[in-house]
């Protein structure tokens, strides 16, 4: 069967950018390992790209940016069996290949994996030192292939091929390959992962004769007809490498692609930036939560510590120090917590005992110490434990609004010694906040009750809003007993008891005279004039003014 090739003119060393997928080849494999696919815990020496040293730029590897794209990957590395152009989008061809026949060289660790003769290499070698005992790094492969090659004999094929200290596998340098089907040992090809379902020009005795469980892994596999952002057919979901290694020894990393049983139709494989890593199984820190001040026989504390992965089991060693005394002070911790593979974090409790004994604030400090046979770590935190102090609370002193202008009063107490959390009941409100609002219509008491969290004391306390609203002092009566305006009636006087009103006449004779007014005088007796009056509340500066009576 023969496949039809359609081949394009690339430029080498040009960006190029075409919908949203962007490849660029304008580093040398030295800088794209070094740069952009080493992560955290590796150092990486010896890079190779199909043999020759590294420092030569070359068409079959670049960089990518997948930021906008359906890749799955932000931006990372790209490596194809012809131009990494071939796939930048849109999905508009069947059988892409760019460069794709002039390549040419095969891979032997590849054979073994397609089952065929392999062309088209693109292969990246470098030797790295983990600091952690496990390496890992995230890919996606994909393939003009798809659709229509699956179960066929063009079973374009890569492999992540590991070899070094405790491995001994069947490849070349005794190598593993760890780009394999999770759970599996069923290495990731167009014939392992796909649709499900024969291509026009395969039959599915030719992909289970590699594994009998080909058709189950269609979670792996998206298809990208007709996407706009990348040219392969198809590609599979975000996949994880994952090999475990020897902390601070030297690994030798192959990875490799290439077509299958032809130059056509090219393939490529995707790894994440910053992806290549290699975790020390270590103690990231150590906080004190919950409230790190304690009181004596009141809270609780803990701390909590993390790891930056659990892949083992992790023994930690506890030591305790600082001015309290374990046991008397504070219930005993332990000396000693295990992690077991797949928990990130732990805590330690710890509550303080009440012997009401003054000795000003203690300290307890936690130290945890992990070891391996890759590293070491420690950390420290402290927390403070505080004498318990009788709870102690102050109201706002009494005050005065007007409320029908629409003031209001804002009450608080002021809280001293106890210890948090502290409850509110407030004798005629439904709030159980330490700050309440109050608009009341008269004159009103209002009584709070606290008590701190311990339970030990409860104290209440009172406070009077009185409500006093400015005196308005009219300046006309008509005192002529038709029941309108004959009653000198000054508006909030009743509000402010013992108050005092005098009015004269033009000669100063004082007229009139009531104490704790009560808006009742009408001085129907008197004749049409100008008087003076003065107003005393008792609280603020006495009013003064003319009144003006008419009959």
């Amino acid at each position: 069967m023969k496949k039809s090739l359609l081949f394009f003119s690339c430029l080498a060393c040009t960006t190029l950018s075409f919908s949203q997928l962007q490849v660029n080849n304008t580093q040398t494999p030295n800088d794209l390992v070094q740069n952009i696919l080493a992560g955290q815990g590796v150092q990486i020496s010896n890079v190779l790209f199909n043999g020759a040293p590294g420092n030569t730029i070359n068409p079959q590897i670049g960089s990518f940016n997948g930021a906008t794209s359906n890749i799955g990957l932000p931006s990372g590395i790209i490596m194809c069996t012809g131009d990494i152009g071939v796939a930048v989008g849109p999905n508009n061809q069947d059988g892409a290949t760019v460069g794709g026949g002039f390549f040419g060289a095969s891979d032997p660790d590849l054979d073994i994996l397609a089952g065929n003769n392999t062309n088209d290499k693109a292969v990246l070698e470098f030797d790295f030192i983990p600091a952690g005992n496990t390496v890992t790094f995230r890919y996606v492969f994909g393939s003009e292939e798809y659709n229509e090659y699956v179960c066929s004999g063009f079973n374009d094929v890569f492999g992540f091929f590991i070899s070094g200290p405790g491995i001994t596998g069947t490849f070349q340098l005794q190598a593993i390959n760890i780009a394999i089907i999770p759970n599996t040992s069923t290495p990731v090809a167009i014939n392992t992962i796909n649709n499900g379902t024969p291509g026009a020009f395969g039959s599915a005795p030719t992909c289970a004769a590699i594994d009998p469980l080909w058709n189950t892994h269609t979670a792996y596999y998206f298809d990208n007809a007709g996407g706009t952002s990348v040219q392969f057919d198809g590609f599979t979901v975000v996949m994880e490498a994952v090999a475990q290694v020897q902390c601070n020894q030297t690994y030798h990393l192959k990875i490799a692609i290439a077509d299958a049983g032809d130059t056509g139709l090219d393939s490529g494989v995707f790894l994440e930036a910053g992806s290549l890593q290699s975790d020390e199984l270590q103690i990231a820190g150590i906080t004190s939560s919950g409230d790190s001040l304690m009181i004596e026989g009141c809270n609780t504390a803990y701390w909590i510590f993390t790891r930056p992965n659990a892949n083992d089991t992790a023994y930690i060693d506890i030591g305790v120090f600082g001015t309290a005394t374990m046991g008397v002070d504070y219930s005993n911790l332990p000396s000693q917590i295990v992690m077991p593979p797949g928990v990130f974090s732990d805590t330690i409790s710890i509550s303080s005992i009440a012997d009401f004994i003054t000795e000003g604030t203690e300290t307890i400090t936690l130290a945890i110490y992990f070891s391996n046979a890759c590293s070491g770590d420690s950390a420290t935190a402290t927390l403070y434990l505080q004498d318990y102090e009788n709870l102690s609370a102050i109201l706002m002193s009494d005050t005065v609004v007007c409320t029908q202008i629409g003031e209001s009063a804002l009450l608080y107490p002021l809280i001293s010694g106890g210890a948090a959390p502290y409850s509110f009941v407030w004798n005629n409100l439904t709030d159980t906040t330490d700050t309440v609002t109050v608009s009341p219509p008269i004159t009103t008491d209002f009584f709070v009750t606290i008590q701190d969290g311990c339970g030990y004391s409860t104290i209440s306390d009172t406070i009077t809003v009185t409500i006093q609203c400015p005196i308005i002092v009219p300046n006309v009566l008509s005192a002529n007993s038709d029941g309108l305006n004959d009653v000198f009636f000054i508006p909030n006087i009743d509000q402010y008891p013992g108050n005092e009103v005098y009015v004269y006449n033009r000669w100063g004779w004082l007229v009139y005279h009531g104490s704790n007014y009560q808006n009742d005088w009408a001085p129907t007796n008197l004749v049409e004039g100008v008087y003076f009056y003065v107003v005393d509340n008792k609280i603020t500066e006495p009013v003064n003014g003319t009144l003006h009576i008419f009959h």
